[in-house]
């Protein structure tokens, strides 16, 4: 038998919820913090990064229905996350946001709320919100983090606009409420950013219990 070495991220799926689950992306009329104050991240489109949404015009429910239908039709999903993809998520004002987030948890087999967002958009009253949408709904929100690197100087090369102290930062807040992080990382931009990534997430999770993600060219590993 071929060694695994790492913990794929639909097998944990598939653990967690008794069978496989798939993401259904949804387009938020949201942007960014550093496309309005810094000019945007070097590798991010006119459109972003949420290439597989649909118009954020759009409302959630017909967005997420028409994802639904391929989805159910290729692949015979019975379970499914809502990924709020693109842009900043928690850059939205919180009532906005959660309006948002209720109108998914609507929908039918809706067992997770994914938000994307950046390391310096992280705020208690946020994270608060979503405890007790949990609590309420019975939904699980897990948050996705763009680090991409721990390099300072390719982050700055990048144009991110944060270091890797808002990153940690970010964890920390994160951590007493348990929502499952997942890291967006270029791995292979920097020489050795995989072990340097490695530390960074074990020193993280020292503070806190934190079930971490690292995500690259569509390989998610825990």
């Amino acid at each position: 038998m071929e060694k695994q070495y790492y913990y794929a991220y639909s097998k944990y799926l598939k653990e967690k919820y008794g069978e496989k689950v798939y993401k259904l992306p949804v387009n938020l009329p949201v942007t960014c913090p550093n496309r309005k104050e810094g000019g945007g991240c070097l590798f991010c489109a006119d459109a972003g990064t949420g290439f597989e949404a649909k118009e954020s015009t759009m409302p959630v429910l017909e967005q997420l229905q028409s994802s639904r239908e391929k989805v159910e039709k290729r692949y015979h999903a019975h379970k499914f996350i809502v990924y709020f993809q693109n842009y900043t998520n928690t850059f939205l004002p919180l009532p906005a946001l959660l309006q948002y987030m209720e109108e998914a948890a609507g929908m039918e087999n809706i067992v997770e709320i994914s938000l994307s967002t950046r390391p310096d958009c992280i705020r208690q009253d946020y994270l608060e919100a979503f405890q007790n949408f949990c609590e309420r709904t019975g939904i699980e929100v897990s948050i996705e983090l763009g680090l991409q690197t721990v390099n300072y100087h390719t982050l700055s090369a990048m144009n991110r606009g944060h270091g890797l102290a808002e990153f940690i930062n970010a964890v920390l807040l994160i951590a007493p409420y348990h929502f499952p992080v997942c890291v967006h990382m270029i791995l292979r931009y920097d020489g050795g950013c995989q072990r340097v990534c490695k530390s960074i997430i074990c020193t993280a999770s020292f503070y806190g219990k934190v079930t971490f993600f690292i995500y690259s060219k569509g390989m998610c590993i825990i």
